[in-house]
């Protein structure tokens, strides 16, 4: 009984840290693992809890998502579509486990202290141990365990911090310091920019201000002596280093953090200074002093668009990486498909269309509500801001250790703004979670047998529409990299068969047949991917080099000539020197193929 009991807390919880820890980045790898475990808990607790109030507040949620999965009926990328689809889904599922913590969000806050706590040792330790995470050439240095992005892991930081300000105490203190040290070693400015912002919020709704601002300021100071003396050590803060240097300078940061961790725990003991006027205005000053040095900063300055490097430096850089010319791109693709967009899932096909050089290229545009707009059109875009209006409504009038779960969500979304959160199920699976606890309602009724089967059908049914695109992603990856024609044909075949929207398999096989010297079939196989997905360059690009390199000019013409359409900024090498050689061939007059 007491298992049953916990198994509303417990499972979603663990869930969430399976998320974060083994989400696997922005792939699809744990998409279907973690959605079938939300299904799993979704029908026990139904069972043996009951129903909970609070569903009609993610309505909109599941009409978004709904509407993902209609757009793969127009979609330029359909299996990419699929993918987006089965994300939007466990994200709902997620938030409707939420729905049986209404009455136990201080056991949620505090289990999520305790991940979080988890999260930030564990990626500093990377730091500190190089077999724990390897920092080492060709690997970037920003901090990024277990996350799998900076930025994301950044966005948790954002997640943690109102949540130690409300534990307050050492405990409190020493989950803002480590969150504070990891923040700035991942050298995201959105996620800097995020936690300023949810600071700013907290300390304007919360009735404990002095309380969060010694605690943060405990956390701070000893945080920021950290990290100046990190920058100092290559072996921690620079790309390349040598298993040696990392070594060397991991273990004298290593020594750093306990010694920190040491006098955040001290400063967070000592009396707090008595509550006056002057002290309140004081803070205050201080607060708009530095949010105008900061605007003066990026005036003078000034912005831009070019790339950034992942060096310490790009902290004071005032160019958005890219981001103004995708969110122009982004904004490009919808103007010519205002009502649907192009599908979920889909931006890449726009940015190779409109960007400027071959090295701006990305898959989403970096701005959620942008990239809503131009894969779902205005469509999907109310589905969204209505989904967001929804949950977003469990944040309002929150006090203490609820206002710390308030934040989350709003976090989330502002970050979002700026980078790729909905394609990290390790930020988003946590985030969702809150919502659905935060909108429900403490109560629950039975659930008839009737309703309990129908429920199990429809999560049978859920759960395969995770499971088959899981599974011919899988049977397709490992075709590309079988050691026989035979045995790719074999498995690129098993792919098609559970998921028939996959491309993959389809030029798998076409290059399988061309080594068996099979030409009809593999030209057959080129030509029905290039009909599945006339708007993906890719296959145009194969089809057109295999009918170059089998003595068809005039076939290869008409695939390379929509192909530098629809990707006019790729590499020459990579398709332009061979449409310019097919053309050239053609306008001779003498090849008959």
């Amino acid at each position: 009984m007491r298992a049953i009991r916990e198994l509303p807390l417990v499972a979603p919880l663990a869930l969430a840290g399976l998320a974060v820890f083994f989400g696997g980045g922005p792939g699809n790898g744990s998409i279907m693992w973690l959605g079938g475990g939300a299904l799993v808990t979704l029908l026990a607790l139904l069972v043996t809890r009951g129903a909970p109030g609070g569903f009609i507040a993610l309505l909109p949620l599941a009409a978004l998502v709904a509407w993902l999965a209609l757009s793969i009926t127009w979609s330029t990328l359909p299996d990419r579509s699929w993918d987006y689809a089965d994300r939007g889904l466990v994200y709902l599922l997620f938030a409707a486990l939420g729905l049986w913590l209404a009455s136990r969000t201080r056991e949620l806050a505090l289990g999520l202290c305790v991940l979080l706590g988890a999260v930030v040792v564990w990626s500093l330790a990377g730091k500190v141990l190089p077999f724990v995470h390897d920092y080492g050439p060709p690997d970037v240095a920003r901090l990024s365990a277990p996350v799998g992005l900076w930025n994301q892991l950044a966005l948790l930081a954002d997640f943690a911090l109102p949540l130690a300000l409300w534990r307050r105490g050492r405990s409190g203190t020493l989950l803002a310091y480590g969150w504070l040290v990891a923040l700035v070693l991942t050298y995201s400015r959105g996620g800097l920019l995020t936690a300023i912002l949810v600071l700013a919020a907290w300390f304007l709704l919360t009735d404990e201000r002095l309380e969060s601002a010694a605690t943060l300021l405990a956390a701070a100071v000893p945080a920021g002596v950290v990290v100046a003396i990190a920058f100092a050590l290559p072996g921690v803060t620079s790309d390349g280093e040598s298993l040696h240097a990392r070594w060397h300078d991991g273990l004298i940061f290593g020594a750093l953090l306990l010694l920190g961790a040491v006098a955040a725990a001290w400063l967070a003991r000592l009396p707090r200074p008595r509550v006056t006027t002057a002290l309140l205005r004081g803070l205050v000053a201080c607060g708009v002093v530095a949010v105008v040095a900061v605007v003066v900063f990026v005036v003078v300055k000034g912005g831009g668009s070019g790339a950034v490097g992942n060096g310490g430096g790009r902290i004071a850089s005032t160019s958005s990486n890219f981001r103004f010319a995708w969110w122009r791109q982004a904004l490009d693709g919808w103007q010519h498909h205002n009502l649907l967009g192009t599908g979920a899932g889909t931006f890449n096909l726009s940015n190779l269309r409109y960007r400027s050089s071959y090295v701006d290229f990305t898959i989403e545009p970096h701005n959620l509500p942008l990239q809503f707009l131009t894969e779902t059109g205005i469509v999907g875009l109310a589905a969204f801001l209505l989904a967001a209006a929804a949950l977003l409504r469990g944040s309002l009038r929150r006090h203490g250790h609820e206002l710390a779960l308030a934040l989350v969500l709003p976090a989330y979304l502002v970050h979002s703004l700026v980078d790729v959160d909905w394609d990290f199920v390790a930020v988003s699976a946590p985030a969702f979670l809150v919502a659905g606890a935060l909108v429900g309602r403490p109560g629950l009724r039975r659930v008839s047998p009737f309703a309990a089967l129908a429920a199990a059908g429809a999560a049978l049914l859920a759960f395969g529409a995770l499971f088959l695109p899981w599974l011919g992603e899988r049977w397709s990856a490992q075709a590309t990299v079988a050691l026989s024609p035979q045995h790719a044909m074999t498995l690129a075949k098993r792919a098609r068969s559970v998921d028939p929207l996959l491309v993959e398999p389809l030029l798998t096989l076409g290059f399988a047949s061309d080594l068996q010297n099979r030409l009809l079939d593999a030209r057959a196989y080129y030509a029905e991917a290039v009909r599945a997905q006339p708007k993906n360059p890719e296959p145009l690009r194969l089809a057109g080099l295999f009918e170059l390199n089998h003595g068809c000019p005039r076939h290869a013409y008409a695939y390379l000539e929509p192909f530098t359409e629809l990707d006019p900024q790729e590499r020459q090498d990579k398709g332009g020197d061979a449409y310019r050689r097919a053309r050239d061939l053609v306008n001779t007059g003498k090849p008959i193929c």
